[in-house]
């Protein structure tokens, strides 16, 4: 049996049918023989909604109910999607377990036999905490039992986090970029936000010299003058639809789409380790950028919307004390003339 053969949403897994439609949050097993009266019955009736919701008291039936609570339809798109993979990871290997005979050691396993990609293992965990919460709430648990995701240690950040771009890097990438990926870059640097919120900016957000925004996580409103270079830039930019990120019809492009174009300028360039600085970065030269101007915390918050704690920890932590070290250390210096000249 072939893909060709089988009617729309139905996909070979493993030797079994299974029924997935994403925009519905459907991903179904199909156990009847194909192309039987009982297959085609449930097939009609998934094409017509979504499958009844077993009694039973599983991970099935409690990832079904979080997907109908206002909590998770509240979620950003982006977080949705998100959820939605690590979920179905969990309902691959729970589906048909109790979540009230799940304990930490379970959990504990699952987050140690993914150590090796350690993002994805916290999430999975974070996720895990969501799902039981929604099943004390449903009452799947008892109060008693408590969360058994909560108080999995997490692994530990391996790095300092996203890396800023080291000015040979740019000095290439703005040389060879594409004209696209050029831009979502001058934005990323002139503004200070995080790519998908550089994407959804219209030319309507630029009024008087300034970016009128909403962040997409954090739903944060912030009022951002634009840089000098960004205006620059800016002028010589055409404008082919509402937003400012466009595809060749001018029609708003997906984050995916910019990320790998941008990957695939890195990989074309000559330095050797163009490739390791992720798309991420921009937003962190912008907030190094701001601290060497000799901006405090507050000021970098306002431009960047970030929390000044996971600023100073992530971002601008040693640039920061550098500055601070070395404005102090001036500072005795004139001190010190001062004393010596009465």
């Amino acid at each position: 049996m072939t893909r060709k053969i089988l009617p729309k949403f139905v996909y070979l897994d493993r030797g079994y049918l299974r029924f997935i439609r994403r925009a519905r949050g459907q991903s179904i097993m199909m156990k009847e023989e194909y192309g039987s009266p009982e297959f085609w019955e449930h097939y009609n009736m998934l094409l017509r909604g979504r499958e009844p919701v077993p009694a039973k008291r599983n991970f099935e039936a409690l990832i079904w109910s979080y997907y109908d609570s206002e909590a998770f339809k509240k979620l950003k798109p982006r977080t949705k999607s998100d959820y939605r993979k690590y979920i179905e990871h969990i309902r691959l290997i729970w589906g048909q377990k109790d979540p009230a005979k799940v304990e930490p050691h379970h959990v504990y396993e699952l987050h140690r036999a993914n150590s090796e990609r350690w993002r994805q293992a916290n999430y999975l965990v974070q996720v895990m905490i969501v799902l039981m919460n929604h099943a004390r709430l449903i009452g799947f648990l008892r109060k008693e039992h408590g969360n058994p995701a909560k108080g999995i240690p997490l692994f530990k950040q391996q790095s300092e986090g996203w890396e800023p771009w080291p000015d040979d890097i740019r000095a290439e990438f703005e040389e060879v970029a594409t004209s696209r990926a050029r831009l979502v870059y001058e934005l990323c640097i002139g503004t200070g936000q995080r790519i998908g919120d550089v994407l959804s900016i219209r030319w309507s957000h630029l009024q008087n010299g300034a970016y009128d925004c909403t962040q997409g996580k954090t739903d944060k409103e912030l009022w951002i003058p634009l840089t000098d270079r960004l205006k620059a830039y800016l002028a010589t930019v055409e404008k082919k639809g509402l937003t400012v990120v466009t595809d060749a019809s001018g029609r708003p492009v997906r984050y995916r789409t910019v990320a790998e174009e941008m990957r695939k300028v890195k990989g074309k360039m000559q330095h050797p380790e163009a490739s390791k600085y992720v798309t991420h970065g921009p937003r962190k030269n912008a907030t190094i950028e701001l601290y060497r101007a000799g901006c405090d915390d507050e000021m970098v918050k306002a431009v960047t919307g970030a929390q000044v704690s996971r600023c100073w920890k992530k971002y601008g932590g040693k640039v920061r004390q550098r500055e601070l070290a070395t404005r102090a250390q001036e500072a005795r210096n004139k001190m010190e003339q001062n004393r010596a000249g009465t």
